[in-house]
């Protein structure tokens, strides 16, 4: 099995008191006072319409128009469901269930950092993520981030402890929450079979076989299982709705074509807006592609997912350097491609310094023996697998948590030294 927790693993100190309120204070003060007053992105509060999806099903009048949400996952406008269900259609509920969301990831953060590593690390990187701006931005509106971050990281964090106790337990709660995740938005779905290969191919390498017991089959199927079991619903419904196999959502061959324009120079060098003239220049293709086939966009999502699905296949066919020009561009605008550029140099240098701080905490991790492959992974995942589709700057939100405890190790190992070299 992995090396051995830090012995700071015990109950959690004052320190996690001090994160919860940190945290808290800092998302109230974006809800309540930053976050109205500022002018450098969107502030509608229902920019895409999770709100009014999530009102329509408090009042049993069912998802949206139509059968599916594409290019949406159910949980969040369920949960906002659940919230209008019992306490009225009051929008800044959901703003204070989401600054708890926030608290909840600061806290897994602490917890992650104080156990794998030890105590100072856990509140470094507890601190940093209580006052990113990117965890905090979106506890403002109704966008599903906060939710998405929050239960990704809340599988990693699980995942941890099922690399530290294999067990049918510790497997089928890791599944659960991934599979909470993943009815957020759809693209953590592959993640848990990233995670069990790797586990797999660490606990078969030659040199490790004598420290190990071999890779944890059952918890690993517990693991599916229970993944599986939280998905299944939506999957049946979404049959019974359609008469189609709809895992979770539709639109990958939106994303995919979407991609394409997102990563043009003009938009990824931000010399124009690509959350306006992008998104634009893409509904246009749209369109012209649905008119095409004899028929209007969005008329019927099926049939419109189709009709992309095939536009999708052929240019990927017709012009494969193209391609791998959008997934080369999109593996860096992942880490920082905003609504401004002002934003997205501060997204951007953000990502840069963690990543910079990461690759000392993960070398330091290795000397050490401290597995640390858990953290570093998903951020790995989702930037290729979402360079491949459409990278955009929010999408890093979920992995950042994960990968500031690794960058908090390093900023710990850095202080170590200093303290040495003082003494």
């Amino acid at each position: 099995m992995p090396a051995e927790l830090s012995t700071e693993a015990a109950a959690p100190s004052r320190g996690a008191i001090g994160i919860a309120l940190l945290s808290l204070a800092a998302a109230l003060a974006m809800v309540l006072v930053v976050f109205p007053s500022q002018g450098l992105v969107d502030n509608r509060f229902d920019p895409y319409s999770f709100g009014a999806i999530g009102a329509s099903v408090a009042r049993g009048q069912g998802f949206d128009v139509g059968t599916l949400m594409q290019r949406k996952a159910p949980l969040y406008p369920l949960l906002i469901a659940a919230i209008y269900a019992l306490f009225g259609e009051h929008g800044m509920l959901v703003l204070l269930v989401q600054c708890l969301l926030h608290v909840g990831t600061c806290l897994l953060v602490y917890d992650l950092g104080r156990r794998m590593f030890n105590e100072r690390t856990g509140i470094i990187a507890a601190t940093v993520c209580a006052l990113h701006p990117l965890m905090l931005r979106y506890a403002a509106d109704l966008q599903l981030e906060a939710l998405l971050t929050f239960l990704f990281t809340l599988t990693l964090w699980l995942m941890q402890r099922f690399l530290e106790r294999p067990s049918l337990r510790t497997g089928a709660l890791a599944g659960a929450a991934a599979g909470l995740a993943s009815l957020t938005k759809a693209v953590v779905v592959l993640y848990p079979a990233l995670f069990a290969a790797v586990l797999v191919g660490v606990a078969l390498w030659p040199r490790r076989r004598v420290e190990r017991t071999g890779p944890p089959w059952a918890g690993l199927f517990a693991l599916f299982l229970a993944m599986g079991l939280v998905i299944a619903p939506w999957t049946i419904r979404n049959y019974r709705a359609t008469g189609h196999p709809i895992l979770i959502s539709s639109g990958l061959s939106d994303a995919f074509l979407r991609g394409y324009v997102f990563s043009r120079l003009d938009y990824a060098l931000l010399r124009k807006p690509p959350y306006t003239d992008a998104e634009n220049e893409v509904n246009e293709l749209f369109r012209s592609l649905a008119r095409n086939a004899g028929t209007e966009w969005q008329r019927n999502e099926y049939e419109t997912d189709q009709i992309l699905n095939r536009a999708a296949k052929a240019k990927l066919l017709a012009e494969p350097e193209q391609f791998l020009r959008k997934f080369a561009v999109g593996l860096f605008a992942f880490w920082y491609e905003m609504t401004s550029r002002a934003n997205s140099l501060l997204v951007g240098s953000l990502a840069l310094v963690t990543w910079g701080f990461a690759w000392i905490g993960w070398s330091r991790a290795r000397r050490e023996g401290r597995p640390a492959w858990g953290l570093v992974l998903p951020a790995l995942y989702l930037n290729i697998f979402l360079a491949a589709l459409l990278a955009l700057g929010r999408y890093s939100a979920p992995i950042m948590p994960g990968l500031l405890v690794v960058a908090a190790y390093g900023v710990d190992g850095l202080l170590s030294k200093r303290a040495a070299a003082r003494a």
